[in-house]
């Protein structure tokens, strides 16, 4: 006799085969993501920022020196997936061992900033505050 799946495990199946159809060969939506993150009204450097979106591996990206970023998907895959992130920021250590000053958690380890990805080109600025 041969052990019938339960429905449990026949819409688990169903719902594995819809998500795998769904991000197809090429993997998911991209939109190139670009822009320039401020702190007070001045560039931030050396910061890093990640888009978070929930069910898929983070885009990071930091900054140079005028605050300009650009987010990474995978190695050679330019941007975030499409939709709504979660979004942090930090500064970077610029000198290995040297403290350095943090932003506001608001900006990372309880952050509040979100951003929408659209397919295609994307420019996102943020405008942070030290206070």
């Amino acid at each position: 006799m041969r052990p019938r799946l339960g429905l449990p495990i026949c819409i688990g199946m169903l719902g594995f085969v819809t998500l795998a159809a769904g991000c197809g060969r090429d993997g998911p939506n991209i939109g190139r993501v670009s822009g320039t993150i401020t702190l007070d009204g001045d560039p931030l450097p050396n910061a890093g920022i990640s888009f978070q979106q929930e069910g898929f591996r983070p885009s990071l990206g930091y900054t140079d020196e005028q605050g300009n970023y650009e987010l990474t998907y995978l190695k050679d895959v330019k941007g975030a997936v499409v939709g709504t992130h979660l979004v942090k920021i930090n500064r970077l250590p610029t000198v290995e061992g040297q403290p350095f000053a943090q932003l506001p958690p608001k900006y990372h380890a309880e952050s509040e900033l979100t951003a929408e990805v659209s397919s295609g080109s994307n420019k996102i600025n943020f405008d942070l505050k030290s206070e």
